[in-house]
């Protein structure tokens, strides 16, 4: 089994999609091509490093998202699953999984890592192989 890979991404308000949001298609789909692209680009010297790349279904994977607020302003994390989405599409275009489904990624899940300590957003995504049971 091969090491945890971790992503981190800082973000302005404006670079997120928050599921409440109500967006325009084409001002949506700006934000989607930049998290999309971003994340690929970051991840590119991830991939050409890591062992074991990419995930696929016989080695699937779980994701852990942490994301970090710049105010203390209660909020649901899992509302940002629209940027993470993007992101994990821009994860697949970098060659860290075939491809973003269920077979692949088993778990995502949200938690709330506290402030970011900054005015920007911070993401971390934690990804680790699917822990095999007998």
């Amino acid at each position: 089994m091969q090491e945890r890979l971790i992503l981190k991404f800082e973000l302005d308000r404006k670079q997120m999609i928050n599921a409440n949001d109500r967006l325009h298609f084409q001002k949506k789909g700006k934000i989607t091509k930049y998290l999309r692209g971003l994340a690929c680009y970051q991840s590119m010297d991830l991939v050409c490093e890591a062992d074991g790349l990419p995930f696929s279904k016989d080695r699937p994977c779980i994701v852990k998202v942490t994301t970090y607020s710049p105010t203390r302003r209660k909020y649901d994390p899992p509302n940002w699953s629209p940027t993470v989405k993007a992101i994990l599409d821009g994860l697949t275009d970098a060659g860290v999984w075939v491809d973003d489904n269920y077979e692949i990624i088993k778990t995502t899940s949200f938690s709330h890592g506290g402030l970011s300590g900054s005015k920007l957003w911070k993401i971390i995504l934690e990804i680790e192989e699917m822990p095999w049971t007998s």
